[in-house]
């Protein structure tokens, strides 16, 4: 079977490609159909048939319908050539071959007619008598039990069963009322239920509708801020520059500052140093002139003038000490601030 699958494949892969009115291709579409004839043969095999009508007799019929149209097919374009035979220069033994082929196909396609007509027939008769026998054996269960009822009211005291009734009835009726009422609490239950629910929904409703407000709110916000941001984003940008100017300015400052700050110790020590040399000699020579001839009146107003100095230094070391700590306060306050 699966060699005839290919070999249909490949013809009708051919088919396409090929001149089928040329003399070495002609056949081409005729094989396919004896190719699927044979494929036919291999699936339908009479056993398979058989069994199928048995199994399966829905199946079965769909099959036949199936061959019954592929036949008709076959004859309505047998009946387009068959009047053009005669015409056609065909050899009369191929042309009689052909008709009596064709008168075959007829029969047999005619044959397939009446045997689905037939076996519609008695498909419908089958579902007629299944219905009968249906409706028979629901006819026969309604007998056997209308008899075993007919038989245990034969076999019933009816007078008994009258008295034993009135009292199920009298012993059953306050637990009838009971469960009445129970049914009418639960009727109210159920009521109150539905009112718990239709609230809760309520409530859910309510508070989603806060949480989209709340959201919205929220989404809002955010806009905002982004908005805000953005505006004040150039002028961060603009502060952030003219603070880091500033910082570089004051370690500019500061740099200098402390420059000066060395620079202004060295001279201060080296005032201090000038200062104590003058102040040792100004005393070596007081000390001096106390054990030595000296000429006073040209010796004091070198001296004179030498204290002078040495007080005018003190004056000018004092001041660049006040300066300097001003300076370095007012240069600290400015930083912090």
């Amino acid at each position: 079977m699966e060699e005839q699958i290919a070999a249909l494949i490949k013809i009708a892969q051919r088919l396409p490609d090929q001149d089928v009115l040329d003399y070495d291709h002609i056949e081409l579409p005729f094989k396919l159909v004896q190719i699927a004839l044979e494929l036919w043969g291999n699936l339908y095999p009479p056993e398979v048939l058989e069994n199928l009508a048995n199994s399966d007799p829905d199946t079965m019929d769909a099959w036949a319908i199936a061959l019954s149209q592929t036949l008709s097919q076959q004859l309505s374009l047998l009946d387009t050539w068959k009047p053009h035979f005669s015409t056609l220069n065909i050899p009369p033994k191929l042309t009689e071959k052909l008709e009596n082929n064709s008168h075959k196909l007829a029969e047999i396609s005619g044959e397939t007619s009446e045997l689905l007509a037939a076996a519609n027939q008695l498909f419908s008769q089958e579902n007629k008598l299944k219905e009968a026998a249906a409706e028979l054996a629901r006819l026969n269960s309604l007998a056997t039990q209308l008899k075993h009822i007919e038989t245990e009211l034969q076999n019933t005291d009816l007078d008994q069963l009258r008295q034993d009734i009135e009292k199920r009835s009298q012993t059953l009726q306050p637990q009838y009322q009971e469960l009445e009422t129970l049914q009418q609490q639960q009727d109210q239950l159920a009521a109150q239920q539905t009112r718990l629910a239709a609230e809760i929904q309520r409530l859910r409703g309510c508070q989603n509708q806060r949480e989209i407000e709340t959201a919205e709110i929220a989404t809002e916000l955010i806009t905002l801020t982004q908005t805000e941001r953005d505006k004040l984003k150039p002028i961060l940008s603009d502060t952030l520059a003219e603070l880091q100017q500033e910082k570089a300015e004051l370690d500019r400052l500061q740099s200098e500052l402390k420059k000066a700050i060395a620079d202004c110790s060295q001279y201060q020590k080296q005032a201090v140093t000038i200062r104590d040399d003058l102040s040792h000699h100004y005393d070596r020579d007081r000390q001096l002139c106390q054990y030595l001839p000296v000429n006073h009146r040209e010796i004091d107003p070198i001296l004179a003038q030498i204290k002078t100095q040495l007080e005018d230094l003190d004056r000018q070391l004092a001041t660049l000490q006040k300066h300097h700590a001003e300076k370095h306060q007012k240069l600290t306050l400015n930083f912090s601030s």
